[in-house]
């Protein structure tokens, strides 16, 4: 019987103090407690009050009282610790974490300094750029050059003679793995991209119903990148609307009304000023070249030229008045400064 006793006492012991935590002890059923506090006593136990209470404490105080208890377990640090412990302690410290809070901030600082020392080029960035070219197809020219630039896409766009688009038929690269080239197989877009710093090759295109192939030759590294080139073609291609006046222009207009075109004075001209309409005008000699997106209806001008965008590019006489076609009106354009 008393075997049976101390069993019981020892189970309940145990079961108490792992799961509640409890400061006071409840005696098991059918124990008195006077016959329960003098077993506590005669074991060895700190004689508890009582509680006849079978109701567990709340979770949240128990939980506390075990922490404190966990943490009362502690022993502090004595001055006559054992000097190897602390050598090794310091040792983990110094393997695990060797810099400082302020060395780990310098760190990142000087991470963020090389990478952005990293993305910035050896050489200074292209000038990127928008022009326009005119084809010659005749035998013994030679072909215009397209500038690229490693990381940048240049986009080259093909219209006829009424600068209406001419789509692309078929190409071929000289230099496949120096150039990344995407086309959608049925516009007269081709963009373009080097793929190494320096590199030289060219490009062959066969426009729609041209029978002579377009050769571009295609070089990288320069200070200047093509963004996008317009290439005048001289014919009528297949999505023409309007036929031009004339067959040909002659060479020194179509260089001069490129550059019109672009938005870039003739060489040696003086710059005239328009009213009436958003207009750009030079006089040279006696000729006036005029920058517009409207249609000129007189007087009847000379030469002229149109980018894919709709800008118009007219060589006209000398006069001070010139009549525009402005959205389906009849407009007049002032023209001062001579």
């Amino acid at each position: 019987m008393t075997h049976v006793f101390k069993r019981t006492i020892l189970f309940f012991l145990l079961t108490s103090v792992s799961t509640a935590w409890a400061q006071t002890i409840t005696p098991p059923a059918g124990i008195p407690p006077e016959q329960f506090q003098q077993w506590l006593q005669n074991n060895g136990y700190a004689a508890g009050q009582t509680n006849n209470d079978t109701s567990a404490p709340p979770p949240s105080s128990a939980y506390e009282q075990g922490q404190q208890q966990m943490l009362n377990a502690v022993p502090p640090n004595s001055p006559d610790s054992n000097p190897e412990a602390a050598a090794a302690f310091q040792s983990m410290l110094q393997q695990n974490m060797p810099l400082t809070p302020r060395q780990v901030v310098q760190l990142h600082q000087q991470i963020d300094m090389s990478q952005r020392a990293a993305a910035i080029p050896a050489n200074i960035p292209p000038k990127p750029v928008s022009t326009t070219l005119m084809v010659n197809l005749a035998p013994g020219t030679t072909p215009p050059a397209i500038r690229l630039a490693q990381g940048y896409v240049s986009s080259l766009v093909f219209v006829d003679s009424t600068g209406s688009p001419w789509p692309i038929a078929a190409f071929d690269i000289g230099n496949p793995k120096a150039v990344n080239i995407q086309w959608d197989g049925k516009s007269n877009i081709i963009m373009l991209q080097a793929v190494s710093t320096y590199s030289n090759g060219d490009i062959v295109l066969r426009l729609l119903g041209n029978p002579t192939p377009i050769t571009l030759e295609l070089v990288s590294g320069q200070r200047v990148v093509d963004y996008r080139v317009d290439i005048h073609v001289s014919g009528i291609g297949p999505n023409s609307k309007d036929l031009p006046i004339g067959s040909s222009l002659p060479s020194s207009a179509n260089q001069l009304l490129l550059g019109v075109l672009d938005g870039v004075a003739p060489a040696g001209s003086k710059p005239l000023t328009v009213h009436g309409a958003d207009a750009q005008a030079w006089l040279m000699v006696d000729k006036i070249y005029l920058r517009t997106r409207f249609t000129v209806l007189s007087p009847g001008w000379t030469d002229t030229m149109v980018s894919p965008d709709g800008m118009h590019a007219y060589e006209l006489p000398k006069t001070s008045s010139v009549l525009i076609s402005r959205y389906g009106e009849p407009a007049e354009l002032k023209v001062e400064g001579f």
